[in-house]
């Protein structure tokens, strides 16, 4: 054993290596190289290389779920297709409302590019943005624009219901066709003139309808004319209805009244220039010009019930009128 080399431990008495004074220093520096060196291998390799990853898979999971969001906007489309197809194929036919135009159908398409701040990205992703956005924007617009259809049909839905129940279809009494509508002989002033409605042979005291919902324009009397007689106004449906030669009118029925279709109005009567207890009926436009009250008929009865009535009518044709 060398003794240069050892040294005698006080406590145990037992020789040691002795260390030299620059062994420490070298062992510590020799670490603080290795420290180094690993966090420079982890900056410039290891880390970077991790991150990559992480990253590479951050874009691939976008990248998928931008795939999947545009399959849902496409099925979304589909829907609103089939949306769009029944909006004009059966709600505008039943309501007899225009199609909505294509020029319309397209406003927000074309102009500027919106989405040109995509292109800053690689080829791929920028093509995937854009078709993702063009994607949702058209179908935004489409939404919008069909919320808007359906509000408006809604609209035309409501007043057509109300015309439909103003419009006038029933007979205004139960009793015959006894003159139609047209050029007939009047049977007082034995002249031709136009009879702008039709009669219809009653007993006196027979119940008059309301023969469409509505508002009462007028309650009269005409000596000469309609005698006692009933305006009903028709607004929704267009039309105007009147009830002449009554014998007397209901005390609800007053100027600015309320009516429904089948509600009774009056009773038949003489009264005015006639020759026989009847109801003359007649149909108007809003502008007072008379049209065929039969024609009005058609859709409270069947097609067989209809034609029959018709048949009537010409039966009639040259008969002179009650009134």
């Amino acid at each position: 054993m060398k003794l240069g080399k050892y040294k005698i431990d006080p406590n145990t008495l037992e020789p040691v290596l002795a260390s030299s004074r620059f062994l420490r220093p070298l062992l510590f520096g020799g670490a603080l190289v290795v420290v180094f060196v690993i966090g420079w291998l982890s900056n410039d390799f290891i880390l970077p290389s991790i991150q990559n990853l992480i990253l590479t898979a951050e874009k691939e999971g976008l990248q998928e779920q931008l795939l999947e969001s545009r399959q849902r906007v496409g099925d979304l489309s589909k829907q609103l297709d089939n949306l769009t197809e029944t909006d004009r194929e059966l709600y505008r036919l039943i309501l007899q409302a225009d199609s909505i135009p294509y020029g319309v159908r397209q406003v927000g398409v074309g102009g500027m590019d919106p989405y040109a701040h995509f292109d800053a990205f690689t080829k791929s992703t920028s093509q995937l943005l854009r078709d993702h956005a063009e994607s949702l924007d058209e179908l935004e617009r489409r939404i919008s624009l069909q919320s808007d259809s359906y509000a408006f049909l809604e609209t035309l839905a409501i007043k057509r219901k109300e015309a439909l129940a103003q419009l006038p279809t029933i007979k205004p009494a139960l009793g015959r066709l006894a003159s139609d509508f047209g050029w007939r002989l009047h049977p007082i002033l034995h002249y031709h003139r136009m009879h702008s409605g039709i009669d219809i042979a009653v007993a006196k005291n027979t119940p008059v309808y309301a023969t469409g919902g509505g508002i009462i324009e007028e309650v009269g009397y005409s000596k000469i004319g309609y005698g006692r007689y009933i305006l009903i106004d028709h607004p929704a449906a267009g039309y105007k209805t009147l009830y002449g030669h009554l014998n007397s009118t209901l005390p609800k029925i007053r100027k600015g009244a309320r009516v429904v279709r089948g509600e009774q109005i009056a009773l038949s009567g003489n009264t005015g220039l006639s020759v026989a207890p009847h109801v003359h009926y007649e149909v108007r436009d809003q502008n007072n010009e008379p049209l065929n009250p039969i024609y009005f008929w058609g859709p409270s009865m069947s097609p067989q019930q209809y034609q029959e009535l018709l048949n009537r009518a010409k039966e009639y044709s040259n008969l002179p009128s009650l009134d």
